[in-house]
């Protein structure tokens, strides 16, 4: 088995097909480094899903199957999954979550024209993860980044996190943790382990407390990424462009 160093953790798994060992590669750690835990599937894992999905293969199998056992072992790492496309400026992040289709990912994008791409880096563009470090939440990149596979195997204080709703115009609020609740549950995994789900409502609840939540109704426009950033950054597009 290899070792990979994602969210900060030391994770060791096997690679049998070419799209995980692919994606992983970045995270792999040289040396004999220590994991702080194992990831496997069984057969079982295999043969389930061979039955329910038989146009698909072993290679997105493996793939899905183990971001799913990482992200239910974060949850014991303080951390957790948010399906979102995360973007770092200046050193922080900002996550932006919405159901697939909605333009979560096109919205990032804009990010990236309106400061360049050396500027605005996508961390993830499907599954970042969170995790609390030093009583900070980080956003990092992790292997198990979606369909285009853009991601960066690094980590930063996360700003603001922010759900995407489809509109004509653009307009920007923040949640209350109240409103934010339903929201974060929909774009994480939920899973069936009872002492898994208790680990995943504990965090949602600690990071509803210690992060910010927003909402924005936006077109696909650098004027919304330009409201979006300054409404969460509490900073302003002039003064970047001038730095």
């Amino acid at each position: 088995m290899s070792v990979y160093n994602i969210a900060g953790i030391n994770v060791e798994y096997d690679c049998h097909y070419p799209l995980l060992f692919e994606r992983s590669e970045k995270y792999r750690v040289s040396g004999n480094a220590q994991p702080e835990f194992r990831l496997s599937l069984t057969q079982e894992y295999f043969e389930l899903k061979r039955q329910r999905s038989p146009n698909s293969t072993d290679d997105i199998f493996e793939y899905m199957g183990m971001g799913t056992q990482f992200y239910k072992a974060l949850l014991s790492k303080q951390g957790m999954m948010l399906h979102a496309s995360a973007v770092a400026v200046d050193s922080q992040a900002y996550l932006f979550s919405a159901p697939s289709g909605t333009g979560k990912s096109t919205h990032t994008q804009q990010w990236q024209k309106l400061f360049g791409e050396d500027k605005a880096i996508i961390i993830n563009d499907d599954k970042p993860a969170m995790r609390k470090i030093d009583g900070i939440y980080y956003a990092f990149g992790t292997p198990f980044s979606g369909k285009h596979d853009i991601s960066v195997n690094k980590g930063f204080p996360i700003k603001g996190i922010c759900f995407v709703s489809r509109g004509e115009t653009n307009s920007i609020e923040r949640l209350s943790a109240e409103r934010a609740l339903a929201p974060l549950f929909d774009q994480t995994v939920r899973p069936a382990e009872n002492d898994k789900m208790d680990l995943l409502c504990d965090r949602v609840d600690d990071i509803l407390k210690c992060v910010p939540f927003y909402h924005i109704i936006c077109n696909i426009s650098t004027e919304a990424a330009e409201l979006s950033y300054r409404t969460m950054s509490g900073g302003n597009y002039e003064n970047k462009s001038s730095v």
